[in-house]
C-alpha cells in the first residue's frame, strides 16, 4: 500500500538521483536503479522524509504479502489489511525482529485468487470452518497441519518468527521457512513452540493458490466503484508515468496498491471516472487491454542494469512484445528473459525460459530443453508458434 505523495515523492527522487524509471518486484516493493554514490545520502533522506523509513532497523524485513485486492473484493473471506498494518507495527516495536533474515517475509491471504509468487516464510491463509474464520497456518510452502484462531493470528505468527532466529542459532541453519520444513526436528521445535495456538483443521484447498495477471477493469464491493489495473511492461514505469498515476489517485481519493506481478491496482475508483483515468494513462503509454504483447513476459534487468548480463533482455523483451502484440491473451502464458545463467528474475513455472549465452539464447518451454544458441529471431519464432497453441482466455 502507497499513497499518492509517496509515489509521486518516488517519481521525483528516480528523476533526480536514479535513471528517471521506477521499477516494481516481485515482492510488491519499488526498486530504483543506476544511483550514483554521491547522491545515496540525499536520495536516502528523500525516502525518509516521504515516510518509507519507520524502522531503519527493520526495514529490510518489514516484507507483508497479501492480495493488492484487499478489502475491495476478488472473491476474499476477509479483509487484510487491518492485519498488515498490525503486524507491521508490532514487527517495528519488536527490536529483535531486526535479526530476521532480509528476505524473510510473511503473507496473509484473506481468500479468493491468491496471485502467483515465491512462496513466503511464514502463512496465515483464511479459511471457513463451520461458518468460522480461522487461519491455515503455512511453513514455507508446507501447511503445518493447523489452523490459528483469528484473534490470536498475529501472536502466533510473531512467536513464530522469534523460533525461526532461535532455531537458526540451535540448528546452525538458515532461518526461513522452507528450510526449516525440510528437517522433520526444525519443523517439530517449531510446531511444538505455537502449540498453544493451534487448533485442527481440515487441509487446504490449494486450488486457488495461483491466479492469474490481472489487467482491465474490475467490480469491488462498493457500488458504483471499481479497480482498475493497468498493464506495466516489464514491472517498469517512467518518472512522468509515475507522477501520472500520483496525480489521478490524489484527485480521484483513489487507493494505491503494487502488485506482486510487477504492477499496480488502482483501487476504489469511480465508475463514472473511468474512461477519462484510462484515457490519461494510455496516453502516457500505459495499456489496460493486454494486448500490447508485454502480458506475461518477465525480464532481468539485462547489460544495461548487471555486468554479469550476457546482452540486453529488456530490449530483447520488448522486440518480442512487438511480436506478440495484437495476440488475444492465454491463460497462464508466462515468459521469463535471462541475462544469464542464474536466472535472476526467473518465476516459478514460466512457460517459456530464455536464458542468454555467448552465442544467443538458450529455450525450455513448459520445463523442456528446446534448443541452445539460437538467434533472437529464432527464439522469437519458436515463443510465438509455442504461445499460439495454448488456448485462448475468455473473459466474462
Amino acid at each position: 500500500m502507497i499513497t499518492p505523495s509517496q509515489l509521486a515523492a518516488v517519481a521525483e527522487l528516480s528523476t533526480s538521483f536514479a535513471d528517471g524509471q521506477v521499477e516494481i518486484t516481485s515482492r510488491s516493493n519499488l526498486q530504483l536503479r543506476a544511483i550514483q554514490k554521491k547522491d545515496l545520502n540525499s536520495l536516502v533522506q528523500g525516502l525518509h522524509s516521504a515516510g518509507f523509513l519507520p524502522s531503519p532497523e527493520h526495514d529490510r524485513v518489514r516484507n507483508i504479502v497479501t492480495s493488492p485486492f484487499a478489502g475491495l473484493g476478488f472473491g476474499e473471506i476477509l479483509d487484510t489489511r487491518p492485519f498488515v498494518q498490525e503486524l507491521d507495527r508490532r514487527l517495528i516495536a519488536d527490536q529483535g525482529m531486526a535479526g530476521l533474515p532480509p528476505k524473510f517475509s510473511f503473507a496473509i491471504d484473506g481468500g479468493g485468487d491468491w496471485f502467483a509468487r515465491d512462496s513466503d516464510d511464514l502463512t496465515l491463509r483464511v479459511v471457513n470452518v463451520d461458518d468460522t474464520h480461522l487461519f491455515h497456518f503455512i511453513i514455507g510452502d508446507t501447511f503445518s497441519g493447523f489452523c490459528v484462531r483469528v484473534d490470536e493470528a498475529l501472536d502466533c505468527i510473531l512467536e513464530a518468527a522469534k523460533i525461526c532466529l532461535n532455531i537458526s542459532k540451535e540448528f546452525e541453519m538458515p532461518a526461513r521457512g522452507r528450510k526449516i520444513a525440510s528437517v522433520p526436528h526444525a519443523m517439530g521445535r517449531l510446531l511444538e513452540g505455537v502449540s498453544s495456538f493451534l487448533v485442527a483443521c481440515p487441509s487446504p484447498d490449494r486450488s486457488t493458490l495461483v491466479a492469474h495477471m490481472p489487467v482491465g477493469v474490475y467490480a469491488t464491493q462498493r457500488s458504483d466503484f471499481a479497480s482498475l489495473v493497468p498493464l506495466v511492461p516489464l514491472g517498469r514505469l517512467t518518472a512522468e508515468q509515475l507522477q501520472c498515476v500520483a496525480v489521478i489517485a490524489k484527485e480521484c481519493d483513489g487507493d494505491i496498491r503494487l502488485a506482486p506481478w510487477r504492477g499496480i491496482v488502482l483501487g476504489s475508483v469511480t465508475e463514472r471516472s473511468i474512461s477519462q483515468i484510462t484515457a490519461l494513462l494510455e496516453a502516457k503509454g500505459v495499456s489496460f487491454d493486454g494486448k500490447d504483447g508485454y502480458r506475461g513476459i518477465a525480464a532481468c534487468a539485462g547489460s544495461t542494469g548487471c555486468d554479469a548480463s550476457l546482452t540486453d533482455v529488456r530490449r530483447d523483451a520488448s522486440l518480442l512484445a512487438r511480436r506478440l502484440a495484437g495476440r488475444n491473451t492465454k491463460p497462464g502464458w508466462t515468459v521469463n528473459i535471462s541475462g544469464c545463467e542464474k536466472q535472476c528474475a526467473m518465476r516459478n513455472g514460466a512457460t517459456a525460459e530464455l536464458i542468454a549465452s555467448s552465442f544467443g539464447y538458450d529455450l525450455r518451454i513448459d520445463g523442456q530443453f528446446i534448443a541452445s544458441n539460437c538467434s533472437l529471431e529464432s527464439v522469437m519464432n519458436k515463443v510465438a508458434a509455442c504461445q499460439a497453441e495454448m488456448p485462448i482466455e475468455v473473459f466474462s
